[in-house]
């Protein structure tokens, strides 16, 4: 099925399958091809075409290109998903570009950032610059009433008693991460010389797909959005963070190589640094926890996400502890007014 889809769609005839990630590949023709889901595009279609042209017109040959249908459209039906179907670079163009510690992770999402702001200003659909507070805001909203909603039915499971009793803490959490950008974005001078650039929805170390035993990246244009580059910034030092499997000094070690990278090529504002700490207060890994739970209509889906609010929930003392001290890493070599301090932190 699989095989005739491809060819119905693109007139490629499928080789060999591979996975990419998670990601479902193919070789045809002695080119590899993988497919990306449409609704993981995190712009809409044209944003994203756009972002991919820029960048490979600037140079960037790990930036992917949507290849067309045999009907000249972006998207292709898969076994009953509607999908883009990108080409991966020849393992010798792409080998030039090795990413083999934080440093260089932190010097290339710099350069990514640079060129994004300069890239021709169009309207944007998803344009989350300067809009943080406000998303926040309403994501806060939502989950007030579902807390509402299971105090007044009254709790059914574990789940619902530890959201009950957790809630009060995180929405304290998360009106501070509000608060904390609002007054950043009023108080701080610089903000008026900040500039939006292409970002990632969420960027980590498995953001970037390894292609090579080498260290050779592509990247996925269905992962930009438009916002402020201190987003990926605090995303990064977000994994970084709830990567249990790293000691506290380790994980230190890594943000500190990392930041440095990104500051030798593209230095940091004192208002992109409150930002930063702004995202890193919010406390998304809550949000989402909860929001998948209630979301589930399946049982063992339930379970995980009930196995992983707990587990989150055991570790915010961590958390807590790992806020103060991201705010005395990037206050102590600057200002003492570099990021002012959460008291109850």
């Amino acid at each position: 099925m699989f095989e005739r889809n491809v060819y119905d769609q693109y007139g490629l005839y499928c080789d060999s399958r591979f996975a990419l990630g998670d990601y479902e590949g193919f070789e045809a023709g002695g080119k590899s091809f993988v497919f990306f889901p449409k609704e993981e595009c995190a712009s809409n279609e044209q944003e994203m075409l756009d972002y991919a042209d820029y960048y490979r017109s600037i140079g960037d040959s790990t930036m992917l290109n949507v290849t067309k249908t045999k009907q000249g459209g972006n998207v292709g039906l898969i076994d009953g998903q509607e999908v883009y179907l990108f080409e991966l670079p020849p393992q010798e163009r792409n080998g030039g570009l090795h990413l083999e510690s934080n440093y260089e992770v932190g010097e290339h999402l710099a350069t990514i950032h640079y060129y994004g702001k300069q890239m021709p200003l169009t309207k944007r659909s998803h344009d989350y610059f300067g809009q943080w507070h406000k998303l926040w805001e309403k994501r806060l909203e939502q989950l007030e009433g579902w807390y509402q909603q299971i105090s007044y039915e009254k709790p059914r499971s574990y789940v619902d008693e530890a959201f009950l009793y957790s809630y009060p803490y995180f929405m304290g959490l998360s009106e501070n991460a509000i608060q904390y950008a609002v007054d950043s974005r009023l108080d701080d001078p610089t903000h008026d010389q900040e500039k939006g650039t292409v970002c990632h929805r969420r960027f980590t170390d498995q953001t970037w797909l390894v292609t090579s035993t080498r260290g050779g990246i592509i990247k996925r244009p269905t992962e930009f959005v438009y916002d402020h580059p201190c987003r990926d910034i605090a995303e990064w030092v977000r994994q970084k963070r709830y990567d249990l499997t790293e000691s506290r000094s380790s994980q230190w070690d890594d943000i500190h190589s990392f930041i440095e990278g990104y500051e030798q090529y593209e230095p940091l504002s004192s208002y992109a640094w409150r930002l930063t700490y702004a995202r890193l207060l919010f406390p998304v890994h809550y949000f989402e926890t909860i929001e998948n739970y209630y979301r589930s209509q399946i049982n063992e889906e339930k379970q995980e996400h009930s196995q992983t609010f707990f587990s989150l929930i055991e570790h915010e003392g961590a958390n807590e502890e790992f806020l103060k001290g991201f705010s005395e890493m990037v206050r102590i070599p600057k200002t003492s007014s570099r990021t002012p301090s959460v008291e109850w932190l």
